[in-house]
């Protein structure tokens, strides 16, 4: 009798608050609304590219004591961090900051006519302005870029109800950053100038989003010795000027509001 009594009870306690009990197995927002949409948000974390410089994209000019060089490129990705401050839900400023390395080697295209220029310079200036190290050598350059501009999106999901964004974007803006040049050599570190554009996807969830695509840029640095080894300092040059293109990136962090 005792057991049939406290099984009713519990049964029909159970029955009385079944309505109120809700069971959320989805990320959905706090208030719902059929008229709100999905406020974009400042963004803010890390970004990578994976792109390779390509010599047929590469216009350069290396010259020492008025002697042409070649030069060979090879890079790293690009690891840095991404923001955006969106002024509207189609209209974003954007702003990436990133580290990138580049390998430059370089030998001279006549070997003969390098070797007897330094042994000419030996006999007329007891210490030559450049030496065996210059003719075949290797550059390791560290450059800070910075990168600045705006995006136009599309939405095509701002559901406010499940706290969840989608949008297409193409971007454009300014590129500008400082090289390292960290070997022993007589060149100037120069700043580098350049702009970049693309086209991607961002995604939001809550407080998180991902953004990835494709993007383009241009680079370009001019820089000279330090003590010039002529009378003409552009006889000790070394001007970079490459593209690169359609090279995929991601960025994946918080929003900020």
């Amino acid at each position: 009798m005792n057991k049939f009594f406290v099984t009713f009870v519990m049964f029909m306690t159970g029955a009385a608050f079944a309505d109120r009990l809700v069971v959320d197995t989805t990320m959905a927002a706090a208030e719902k609304s059929e008229h709100m949409k999905y406020e974009d948000r400042g963004s803010f974390g890390p970004y990578v590219e994976f792109g390779n410089i390509k010599m047929k994209n590469v216009t350069y000019d290396y010259k020492i004591h008025g002697l042409d060089y070649d030069i060979s490129i090879d890079n790293s990705y690009i690891y840095g961090a991404s923001g955006s401050l969106p002024l509207t839900e189609w209209f974003d400023i954007y702003l990436m900051a990133g580290y990138q390395y580049l390998g430059i080697s370089h030998h001279p295209r006549n070997r003969d006519k390098v070797e007897a220029d330094i042994e000419a310079l030996k006999e007329d200036l007891i210490e030559a302005p450049y030496g065996s190290s210059d003719i075949d050598g290797r550059h390791q350059i560290h450059t800070a870029l910075f990168q600045l501009g705006f995006d136009l999106a599309l939405p095509l999901v701002m559901s406010y109800n499940h706290q969840f964004m989608l949008k297409l974007y193409a971007f454009g803006g300014a590129l500008f950053g400082k090289t390292f040049f960290a070997d022993d050599t007589q060149f100037l570190s120069p700043v580098l100038y350049g702009y970049a554009y693309g086209a991607g996807i961002r995604t939001a969830l809550h407080g998180f989003f991902l953004s990835a695509g494709f993007r383009n840029s241009h680079e370009y640095f001019h820089t000279y010795f330090e003590r010039k080894t002529g009378e003409n300092k552009d006889d000790d040059e070394f001007m970079l000027d490459f593209d690169t293109y359609f090279v995929p990136y991601v960025s994946l962090g918080i929003t900020l509001f």
